[in-house]
Order: structure tokens, then sequence, then C-alpha cells
């Protein structure tokens, strides 16, 4: 009869809290971007299913309760699973955090994200709150909107990285050795996707502000003509289209890395797919379910664009190149690769 010894102590704090970027750190980067992306579409079915006051208080959900009560009904439901689901983020941002902990001395980028993730769920929490409190005032449901945004993009720059510090096969794709440095312009392209990106995503929480789908029957909307607020969101987002086409142009006249193009071909496709959905959405008069979509491609703009930017601002920098494949290198050494 065979026995088989159990893990010791420090076997089970070295794969949860190692000391090199390991599948567990990888495991929580990819579970940071999906439970906030999750955040961002249940955030919008509550306000396109008007349950946006389903809890009328914060923090409580109402003035003698935490939760929901079934008077409430689907509402109170609605809104309430979604201020649960916060708590979700939450403890994937703790698990995030205690996982770099041991990794703070060599890997303080990642140790610094992963405690921006925390703060942000804080402070996500706080101005979801003052968004009750202000009866979904839409400026304040747009801050709301945008800050969900920021943080699908610092889980997706941790994720992009935690990868490129520990897999070879992503220093391959990236041919990070191959490429000639510095090269200042593909950095400053990557930095003005992202404005540019961040923008046309402001404008839009814009137009929905604008719209029918306030999240509460009574809760005020912007003031702007439609039509006009509606051609204004799309400017940036043309532009945005114009700089990808002009990215993978010069990727293959200068040879760029092969993930630059593969990036940027991904953007091609989410912004096909949202400029579909928004114009469809724009002649039907902004059918719920078709918002709800939109969200959707949002999100994936958000995450697309971000891996993009995160992924040409590396390359376009020889310091932070020669520091990914210093890294992977410790990885294999210590067999983690």
């Amino acid at each position: 009869m065979t026995t088989r010894s159990l893990p010791t102590r420090g076997s089970f704090i070295d794969r949860f809290i190692p000391l090199n970027v390991n599948a567990w750190v990888r495991l929580l980067g990819i579970a940071s971007i999906l439970v906030n992306f999750l955040l961002v579409l249940t955030g919008g079915l509550v306000r396109l299913t008007g349950s946006g006051l389903g809890c009328p208080t914060w923090p409580r959900c109402t003035s003698e309760t935490w939760t929901n009560v079934p008077a409430m009904g689907i509402h109170g439901f609605i809104e309430f699973g979604n201020r649960t689901l916060t708590g979700a983020v939450g403890i994937v941002a703790l698990l995030t955090f205690i996982s770099v902990w041991r990794l703070r001395g060599r890997y303080t980028d990642l140790f610094y994200i992963a405690l921006a993730l925390g703060l942000g769920v804080i402070v996500q929490a706080i101005v979801g709150g003052v968004s009750v409190w202000l009866r979904l005032n839409p400026w304040m449901v747009g801050v709301h909107f945008m800050l969900s945004g920021v943080m699908v993009a610092m889980a997706a720059i941790f994720y992009a990285r935690v990868r490129r510090y520990s897999m070879r096969r992503v220093i391959e794709t990236e041919r990070l050795s191959d490429r000639p440095g510095p090269d200042n312009l593909q950095r400053f392209l990557g930095v003005v996707i992202a404005v540019v990106t961040t923008i046309a995503v402001y404008m839009g929480t814009l137009v929905t502000g604008t719209g029918p789908h306030s999240g509460d029957t009574d809760s005020a909307r912007h003031a702007f003509n439609p039509e006009v607020v509606t051609r204004f969101h799309t400017i940036p987002v043309w532009i945005l289209l114009l700089l990808i086409v002009a990215i993978l142009v010069l990727a293959k006249r200068k040879n760029w890395a092969p993930a630059v193009s593969k990036s940027a071909w991904t953007i091609v496709i989410v912004m096909l797919f949202q400029g579909a959905i928004g114009y469809t959405q724009y002649f039907t008069g902004s059918p719920g379910v078709l918002v709800w979509f939109h969200l959707i491609g949002a999100g994936l703009l958000i995450w697309s664009v971000t891996c993009l930017f995160e992924r040409m601002v590396v390359l376009g920098t020889p310091t932070l190149r020669n520091l990914a494949e210093s890294r992977v290198e410790i990885a294999e050494a210590n067999g983690i690769v």
C-alpha cells in the first residue's frame, strides 16, 4: 500500500504566493478581466431594466435592510445582484494582490497594478453609491462606467504582463529580440490609440445619458440633441479606425512584431461588430437589447485596445523589452515556464 505525501506549508505558499509568476497568477489575471467585464454587463442590465434604484439607498439596500426584500420585486433583485458581484470583484482583487506580494521587489509593475485594482473596487463602490444618492444623475453614471473601463484596462495590462513574464511562447510570438529599437513611433501610436479610445468611450456615455435608458423612470437625462451628440461620438470612432489601419500598414512596412498586427486585426473585428450594432441602434430608436450588445462591444473594445496599447509601448521601448526577456529567463531557470 502506497501513501501520498501531503503538500507542505512551504509548497502551498510557493504556489499561491509565489516568488515567480506562475499559472496561479496568470489565472487571477484572466479572472480579473472577466469579473470586471461581467460587472460592466450586469451594470448595463440594471440600467436597461429600469432597476437602477431597485435598492434605493446605499450602502444598505433599504433604510432597514442590507439586502433586497421580496416586495421590491425583480428590480431589487437585479440591483442587489449587481452590488453582490462587486464583492466577487473585490475577492479576486484581494487574491491577485496577495499572489504578487512576494514579487513586489522584482515585479514592481505587477504589484502596483494589483494594488490599483484593489483600490479601484473601493472607489467604484463609492461612486456607485453616490450615483444612487444622486438618483442616477447621468454625469455620475458616466463616471461610474468610465471607472469600470479603467478597471478592465488595468486587468488587461496585468494579464498581458504576467503572460509575457512567464511564458516563452509569448516572447517568441512578439519576437522581442528581433526588433530594432528604440521605436518612438510605435510607442507614440500606442498612446494615441489609448487616448482616442478613451474619448470615444466617454462620448458614448453622453449618448447613452441622452437616450431613453436612464435606469429609472424618474432619473434625469442629458439635455443634448441626440442626433448631434451621436455624431460627435462617431468622430473619435472613425479616427480610431483610421489609426488602426495606419498601424497595420506601418507594422508591415517597418517589420513590427507579428503580435502587433494580430492585436490590430482583433480591434478591427470588434469595431465592425460595434459599428453594426451602433448604426442599427441609431436607426431603430435604441432598443434595450441592442444597447446591451453595444455595451458588450464597448467592453471588448476597451480590452482589445488596451492589449495593443500595452504591447506597442513595451515593444517600442527597448528597456521594457529587455526586462521582459530577462524575467522569462528567470522563470525558465526556476522551472515555471
